[in-house]
Parts: structure tokens; C-alpha cells; sequence
């Protein structure tokens, strides 16, 4: 690997012009297809193997309106119209007719219908719809369709808010400027690391280059993928941070040869022969650890990890390649515009102090550095796993803005019920047509044997069915009618219902909605729509053998995701742990250096885990952040965070036990080496992990929960990675464990080399010469 990469980059410097073109072409190619060709970011439709799911699937054969996407649409009072007012509620009416209209459309309720659903009073009124199709299918154009459909009520003086899937919409991932802030301190971080402007800037630029690709890609994958919205914000935080890092590495060394006095492409050659050999195994393993997703059984986690991993990959590939390029350009000039009175080399023997000091500590620091990061993790312990719902979004954003409004009018359950739907076995029976017997009536009856026949009067037209109403030929079953009265009996004396509708029956398929008492974050509500499964609908589907009743909705569909990941986690664990275990087998031949670094990432993790929880879930100092309430944890966040900080993690340990073992097979010395590998790598650990946790905490800002905890999270690990373990616990019980930490079956201790000879003194020198 090394040879491979030594080659790479001296191919890299004597061919740069080429390698330009190429990534110019690259960038521009990726660019025009995500600009032209890109698609929206969506959340998962389906969610295979949950009750959510199966609840679909069988009300889809009688009532298909009512199985796409769902959004609620609030109108409200303001100082100039009320929905009590006749003439502002005719707009309103007016308002849901045109909604209905829309193609896209299947089904919306009306609440001046009866029997259509909704909610109104004299300040609010509520409707939902469904779109037809799948969340991949809903674009801008359906929520510029919403808008016009609205329009006669907020010329009427209305205030009109959208949630649901169109707020999934107007939630589109969106840069801002606190990413420029992350970045603009980044580039601070680096000035002080390097002490130039020009080698400063190149870390920047190449890890600019590397995202505009991976963002355009990620962008052109959503027409053919579904894309979460929340995928694009974790790979520009991860890819940023990481392409910094791999290229602040590379940069490093490569000053370290032109020092040493090699020529341009011979120092380029090799800085990739050594931190470019790290970098690949270390973006590897982030690559391989985020790939872990893929086992959560959840797919839109599995897609957020695989987009996020191509970032990653995308930016080890700058580094190894474009990197070289920009380096072989510049030459030897990379040092020019050096800020004044900054010398980061003197650096390097403050920390070999510091690790000497360490060393001569060992088993104090080792203690204290456990318990630290042991009572951070405290917190983990009360971890719960919530929903995403609008009801914890941040109060700026026109979902959250909705929510309130519904909870205020109607009571927070109201703003998304549940849906049990039943089916009972058998055949469907279709209403029969009467059939129309001819009478004769005097003579006119007989009129048409003499003469023509005298026209029938054309009967009167029916009314039109609503749009979505299912089909009136079948005919309600016997059965599923009094499986329906029985569940709305038995749901409604369930503590913490509020309400449950009267059943609607079409052939064998009967659907109740349900409306719980709390927020559809709340803790209350995850255990009634457990109790509901397991309690109430259990016993009516244990009576009537062959029938299948299932709860669902946007809140169970979200449970039952946390549900899945929860049981997948374990998996995730043992596969990422194990992946990471292997890839360090392979670097360092060492049995106990892959375990020790496993242990410490979980403890970093666990710490991490704790500081979220605390924060979001605690509400310790959560309006700090942009959040007015304490809310439970996404929850596939602690398995992404895992995934992420495990593989981040495995960076740094790769860069600092790179360093530690060149030096160890050189002298042979485990606490020399230790201390000389502390020296070397301390100063570029902390500068990289200042990077990561400034990059990471500039997306703290966003509006998202999701963005927030996860963003939060991997600020803290880094630095708990990069500060209490890297320069603390591994050095720590590295010169604790001394021989053992490269142990490997069937290798012998490095020898030290001979001491060097003593230098003649004056008195030998002049017996030399005189004899």
C-alpha cells in the first residue's frame, strides 16, 4: 500500500495539469446533473415488516384514497377574519373545494361536510389530505398547488399553515451562514497549525472541491433514490470535517520531508507512503462503520449512511489525488505568507513533556480519565427513543407553528390520530343492481304497439361521491360491522383516548380513528399505542380468529421505527465494532492495541450519548440551542452517532499509533515511543479535532432536531476522543501495558539499535597523533 501510494502521488505532481482537468471536469459534470437532474428529499414511504406497514397494505384494497402521503392543513383566526364569521367560512369552504380539485390529490376532509371529517371552531379549522402516490412523488409543484387552492382564504384576511408531508417540503436541507462560520474557523485553526496563509487554505479548498462533487451526487441520486432530508446535511458535516482532517494530515508531513531537505515531488511521494497510508485506512473505516447502517433494518438510516460514506470516500479520494496535485504546484513555495510571531514546531516538545509527565502518572490519570468519561455517560442510562413529529420542531417553522395551533383549538392527540383498521375473512359481496321490470300503465302503456314509444322521463342524477369515498358497491359486511362497534367500545374506555370516531365500513374493511390524549412526542403516547396493540385490539382479534386488525398512522409508523432500530442496534454494534477490530488487525499486527482502542470509543460514545441526553432530553440548557422544550431522542440518532463517532474516533487513534509503532520498531522502547509519538501527533490531533467540533457545531443552528442532536453529539465525542482519551487514557495504559500493546503470535520484540560510539576525548586524540 505504501509503494502503491509513494507512486500515486509522484504521479500525481509530475502529471498535475492533467489530474486539474480531470477534477474540473468532474465537478462541473456532477454539478449540471444536480442542478438539472435532481430530486427531492424525502422521507421513507414504506417500512417493511411493522404493523404500520400491514395496516397500509390492507386498507389500500378498500380505501386506497386514504394510504398516500398525508398533510394537515390549519386555517386560523387573525385580527382581521375569523372562521366564525359566515363570509370567511364560505372562503374556507371554498378553499377545501379547490384542494380536492387538485390532481394530486386523493382525498381531503371537510369539516362542513358531514360525515368528511375535520376539525373546526371559531378560531381554527383543520383539514387533512392524502396525496396519491408515494413521498417520492410529491414535489414543489404540489405544495405551489396547496398555495393557490388556499388562496381565497387568506385574500378573506386568514392565516393558513401547513404540516405534515409539505412541511417535510419546506424543509429542505438549506445551507446557511453558520456553516461559512465552521469553515472560517476552521481556517483559523489551520493558521495557527501551520503558521501560513497559503498552506492554511489548501486543506479548504480541497475538501470544497471533494464536497461539491458529493453534494452534487447526492442531489442527482434523490430522482432515482429516497433520499432523507436529513442525509445531505450529515454528509457536508462529516465530509467537510473529514476532508479537512485527511488533508491537514497529508499537508503536515509533507512539510515535515521539504524540511528535511527533499525535493518537491520526493516529499510528496512520501507524505502519502505515510499519512496517506493512515488516511486510507482510517476514511475505510469510517466508510465501512457508516455502511454498518445498512443493518438497522430501517432503510431510510441505510440510505442517510451510504450517501454520508460516499462523502467520505469522495474526500479520501481528493486528498490521495488532488491533494498531491495542488501540493506539486506550489512546490516548495507552500511556506510563503507565514503569519508573524506564530511557531507551531515549538510545539512539539511542550507535548512530549506533557506525555513524559503522563507516563510517570500512569495508573492516576488512567483512573481519573475512566471516571470521567464514565459519569458523562451517566445520563445514557435514562435514554429514551422518540418520534419525529412537527410537535418538537423548532417553534419558527410553519409545521411546529401548525401543531400549535391544533393543540391550543382541539387538544394536542388531535394534530395526528391513530388508525385501527380491521378486516374480516371471506368473500366480498357487491351490491346487487335492481333490476327494472317494464309495466304497462293504461294505454299509454300500449301506446308502443301502434305507435312510437313515448319517451321514459330521464331519471334525476345522483349526487357525485366525494373524491376518495370508496366504493359504494360493496356492500358493508355483517361482521366487520360489529368487529368495528366492538374496538370503538373497548379503544374508547382505554386510558388516555379521547376520542374514537364511528367506524366506516366497505366491504369486509372497517377503519376507526383514534385520538390520544398528549403531544404525539410525548412518552404517554408510545405506551397507549403499545397498550393498544398488545391490550385492547389483542383480545378483539383473539375472538375473532381469521381477522386482522392492525393500529397505524404517522405516529405508530415512527414508533414502530423506533421499535426496529432499538432491536437492531446489537447488530449494528457487533458489526461495526467488528469491522473497525479487523481493519486495525490488518494495520498494526497487535491483539491488544484494536481491543484497547475498541473500549476507549465506546467510553468517548457512551460519554457522548450522556451529553445528549442530558441536554435534549434533560432540558439542561436546551433553549441555548434554539429549543423551547425538553424532547426524547430521535431514534435512529444513537445509531447513526454511533456508526459516525466509532469510525471518526478510529482516525485518530489510526494517526497517533501510526507515529507511536514507527517509532517502537525503531527503538524498540514502549514508553520512549509513546512519548516521542504524543510529540509528534499531539499538536495535528488537536488542530484536526478542533476542526471537526467547530464544523460540526456550526450545524448546531439548524432548525432540525435531528440536525441539532446529532450535531451536538459529534462535537462532544470529538472532543472527548481527541482531549481525554488520545492524549490522556492511551497514553495512559499504553505505558501500563508496555511489550504487551504490540503483542502479536509468532513476533519477536524489536531490537534497539546499538548505542553510538563514544566520542574520542582530547587526551586519546593526542596520543593518536603523536603515535
Amino acid at each position: 500500500m505504501a509503494r502503491f501510494l509513494d507512486a500515486l502521488g509522484r504521479l500525481c505532481v509530475r502529471r498535475r495539469r492533467t489530474v486539474f482537468e480531470l477534477w474540473v471536469a468532474v465537478m462541473l459534470g456532477a454539478g449540471v446533473l444536480g442542478i438539472m437532474h435532481g430530486g427531492m428529499f424525502v422521507q421513507q414511504s414504506t417500512l417493511p415488516g411493522t404493523e404500520t406497514q400491514r395496516a397500509i397494505d390492507t386498507l389500500s384494497q378498500d380505501f386506497p384514497a386514504m394510504t398516500g402521503p398525508t398533510a394537515t392543513v390549519v386555517f386560523h383566526e387573525t385580527g382581521q377574519a375569523s372562521p366564525a364569521d359566515w363570509r370567511v367560512a364560505l372562503t374556507i369552504g371554498q378553499s377545501i373545494e379547490n384542494i380536492g380539485k387538485l390532481k394530486r390529490v386523493a382525498f381531503v376532509e371537510n369539516p362542513y361536510v358531514q360525515g368528511m371529517g375535520g376539525l373546526k371552531d371559531d378560531n381554527a379549522v383543520v383539514a387533512r389530505l392524502n396525496f396519491t402516490g408515494t413521498m417520492s412523488d410529491v414535489s414543489h409543484a404540489d405544495l405551489d398547488a396547496l398555495n393557490r387552492a388556499v388562496e381565497p382564504a387568506r385574500m378573506a384576511g386568514l392565516d393558513v399553515k401547513f404540516g405534515g408531508i409539505v412541511a417535510m417540503i419546506l424543509n429542505q436541507p438549506k445551507g446557511g451562514p453558520q456553516e461559512g462560520v465552521g469553515i472560517v474557523l476552521a481556517l483559523v485553526v489551520l493558521l495557527l497549525a501551520f503558521g501560513s496563509f497559503l498552506a492554511a487554505g489548501i486543506p479548504i479548498l480541497v475538501s470544497l472541491c471533494g464536497m461539491a462533487v458529493a453534494y452534487s451526487l447526492i442531489h442527482f441520486s434523490a430522482s432515482f433514490f429516497q433520499i432523507a432530508p436529513t442525509a445531505p446535511m450529515c454528509a457536508a458535516m462529516l465530509g467537510i470535517g473529514a476532508g479537512i482532517d485527511y488533508a491537514l494530515f497529508i499537508v503536515t508531513r509533507y512539510r515535515q520531508q521539504l524540511a528535511d531537505g527533499d525535493d518537491v515531488e520526493t516529499a510528496v511521494g512520501r507524505a502519502m507512503a505515510h499519512s496517506g497510508h493512515a488516511v486510507v485506512f482510517a476514511g475505510g473505516t469510517v466508510v465501512f462503520a457508516i455502511c454498518g447502517l445498512f443493518l438497522s433494518g430501517i432503510e431510510f438510516v441505510g440510505t442517510i449512511g451510504i450517501f454520508t460514506a460516499l462523502a467520505v470516500a469522495i474526500m479520501v479520494v481528493a486528498a490521495l489525488t488532488l491533494l498531491p496535485a495542488v501540493l506539486g504546484a506550489l512546490g516548495p513555495r507552500i511556506d510563503r505568507y507565514r503569519l508573524p510571531r506564530v511557531r507551531p514546531d515549538r510545539s512539539s516538545h511542550r507535548w512530549m513533556a506533557w506525555g513524559r509527565h503522563v507516563d510517570r502518572h500512569a495508573w492516576p490519570y488512567a483512573i481519573v480519565a475512566t471516571l470521567v468519561l464514565l459519569t458523562l455517560a451517566v445520563p445514557t442510562l435514562s435514554l429514551r427513543f422518540g418520534v419525529m413529529a412537527d410537535s418538537m420542531s423548532s417553534p419558527k417553522m410553519e409545521a411546529r407553528q401548525a401543531y400549535d395551533i391544533v393543540a391550543r383549538e382541539f387538544g394536542a392527540g388531535h394534530y395526528s390520530p391513530f388508525v385501527v383498521v380491521a378486516k374480516v375473512p371471506g368473500e366480498e359481496r357487491r351490491a346487487k343492481p335492481k333490476r327494472v321490470v317494464p309495466t304497462v300503465d293504461g294505454r299509454e302503456g300500449l301506446s308502443g304497439l301502434t305507435k312510437p314509444a313515448v319517451p321514459a322521463p330521464s331519471p334525476s342524477p345522483k349526487p357525485a361521491l366525494p373524491k376518495g369515498a370508496p366504493d359504494p358497491a360493496k356492500k358493508p359486511d355483517k361482521d366487520a360491522v360489529l368487529i368495528a362497534q366492538e374496538l370503538q367500545k373497548r379503544i374508547s374506555e382505554a386510558p388516555g383516548v379521547v376520542f374514537v370516531g364511528d367506524p366506516v365500513v366497505t366491504g369486509k374493511t372497517a377503519i376507526l380513528t383514534v385520538i390520544p390524549r398528549d403531544a404525539p412526542h410525548a412518552e404517554s403516547t408510545t405506551d397507549l399505542v403499545h397498550h393498544l396493540r398488545n391490550a385492547e385490539i389483542a383480545a378483539v382479534r383473539d375472538a375473532h380468529p381469521g381477522t386482522e386488525i392492525y393500529l397505524g398512522g404517522e405516529n405508530p409508523a415512527i414508533i414502530d421505527i423506533a421499535t426496529t432500530v432499538g432491536d437492531r442496534m446489537p447488530v449494528v454494534v457487533v458489526a461495526v465494532v467488528g469491522v473497525a477490530l479487523l481493519l486495525l488487525v490488518i494495520a498494526f499486527r497487535s491483539v491488544v492495541v484494536p481491543l484497547k482502542a475498541a473500549l476507549m470509543n465506546l467510553l468517548s460514545i457512551g460519554a457522548s450519548f450522556g451529553v445528549v441526553t442530558a441536554v435534549f432530553q434533560w432540558g439542561w440548557g436546551i433553549r441555548l440551542l434554539g429549543v423551547d422544550q425538553a424532547i426524547p431522542i430521535m431514534s435512529f440518532i444513537p445509531l447513526f452517532m454511533f456508526a459516525l463517532i466509532f469510525g471518526l474516533s478510529m482516525d485518530y487513534e489510526v494517526f497517533l499509533l501510526s507515529r507511536i509503532k514507527e517509532e517502537y520498531e525503531r527503538t524498540g522502547d514502549p514508553h520512549e515511543s509513546v512519548v516521542i509519538g504524543i510529540g509528534a501527533t499531539a499538536r495535528l490531533i488537536t488542530s484536526a479535532a478542533l476542526i471537526m467540533i467547530f464544523v460540526f457545531a456550526s450545524f448546531v443552528p439548524q432548525p432540525d432536531p435531528t440536525i441539532k442532536m446529532m450535531a451536538l453529539g459529534l462535537a462532544v465525542a470529538v472532543a472527548m476522543d481527541a482531549t481525554v482519551v488520545r492524549l490522556v487514557l492511551v497514553p495512559a495504559l499504553m505505558s501500563l501495558l508496555g511489550h504487551a500493546n504490540w503483542w502479536w503470535p509468532g513476533r519477536s520484540r524489536p531490537v534497539p539499535p546499538p548505542p553510538p560510539d563514544p566520542e574520542p576525548v582530547a587526551e586519546q586524540l593526542e596520543l593518536e597523533l603523536t603515535s
